[in-house]
């Protein structure tokens, strides 16, 4: 790529709390920069189609000027490089885009953003970066048009690539990697305390902790030396008392609670790829999961994981008592997930992504 090459990628919101998502798009950024590349992030505060009353009009005003005053709309989770341009606007619809750049939309609404722009005609080269199908604020219909929107499609996923294929287009796959360095085996699989469980706190329905919860009641009445640790950025939220709650633990505290568990737990629903399942695997958990597409980029049954129908609490339970009563199991479980994960490595991952941009 030509050292005067631009790339700006155009954000959703604010990225103050730690989101898979934003960590892949920083991820690339940072080593685009190391590679010569200029690269610009624009955060907007508001939607153009979200409606407000006079007094949040007011009030998101205010904020919007304490952010840009104090700097608060940069990640202070993610240590992005000093030369990238982090930019806040208000909205990005009307916001000023450097035509000559190849700019990235990295969710739904800045796809929508970027076709009702100003400049949208005369940028050179659009590219929507799909992680997720985003149908939460967005209904089907919305969601399926926007992969028409005459960009380049960038996919992390098999099951995402399968969507935009049905749309009459065409979308290059590239696997979410995982680095290294953050998450590693550090502790022996087979040290380990086998009723020792590490699962993700979140309040999205999507993620569907109540099944994970159920789950946890069942292995509890059958194995009452069940521990399970819980991470996430929200306030400790009200648990038992076998529970333990880490708040937005850093990366050395975060690697310590995956090598302190035997096993590792996801309920959700729907994941455009699970990040926490591969990290797990990074470290040497046994992964017990529910079938969702994204899971299953990396979790196959009886293989790399231990797969649960979605919603379905006792066979979740069931799966998690397996890993419990069977040490064999768990180990060779543990193990294969571990080598597995090893093939999705964040530089090749990149070195796609890079290579994609220079053609």
């Amino acid at each position: 790529m030509a050292m005067n090459k631009k790339v700006i990628f155009l954000m959703p919101r604010a990225c103050m709390e730690p989101a898979g998502g934003f960590k892949v798009v920083f991820e690339y950024a940072n080593r685009l920069v190391k590679d010569g590349v200029e690269v610009e992030i624009v955060y907007p505060m508001v939607q153009k189609d979200a409606q407000y009353d006079l007094l949040h009009a007011v009030a998101y005003r205010l904020i919007f000027i304490y952010r840009w005053l104090t700097g608060a709309y940069k990640p202070r989770w993610f240590s992005l490089h000093s030369q990238i341009k982090q930019r806040w606007v208000w909205c990005l619809d009307s916001c000023n885009i450097d035509c000559n750049a190849v700019v990235i939309a990295t969710a739904i609404e800045t796809a929508f953003s970027l076709q009702r722009n100003k400049h949208s005609e005369d940028i050179k080269r659009q590219v929507y970066f799909i992680q997720d199908y985003e149908n939460w604020r967005y209904t089907d219909e919305e969601v399926n048009a926007s992969y028409r929107f005459p960009m380049e499609k960038i996919v992390i996923s098999n099951w995402l690539k399968n969507i935009v294929n049905r749309e009459g287009e065409e979308a290059f796959l590239i696997p979410n990697g995982f680095d290294f360095n953050n998450f590693k085996l550090e502790r022996e699989i087979e040290t380990r305390n086998k009723h020792s469980v590490i699962c993700m706190y979140h309040q999205d329905e999507r993620k569907d902790l109540p099944t994970a919860f159920k789950a946890f009641e069942i292995v509890k009445r059958k194995h009452p030396e069940l521990h399970v640790t819980m991470f996430g950025t929200f306030p400790k939220p009200d648990l038992p008392n076998w529970y333990s709650y880490i708040q937005r633990p850093d990366h050395e505290q975060f690697n310590q609670l995956y090598n302190n568990a035997a096993i590792y737990v996801g309920s959700s629903k729907v994941e455009g790829w699970g990040l926490t399942v591969g990290e797990a695997m990074q470290c040497g958990c046994a992964v017990a999961c529910t079938d969702n597409k994204g899971y299953l980029e990396m979790a196959c049954n009886e293989k790399t994981a231990l797969v649960a129908h979605v919603g379905d609490t006792t066979e979740l339970a069931n799966n998690i008592i397996r890993f419990i009563e069977k040490d064999s199991l768990r180990y060779d479980i543990a193990k294969r997930g571990n080598e597995f994960i090893q093939s999705l490595d964040i530089n090749k991952s990149y070195q796609m992504f890079r290579d994609f941009l220079i053609k």
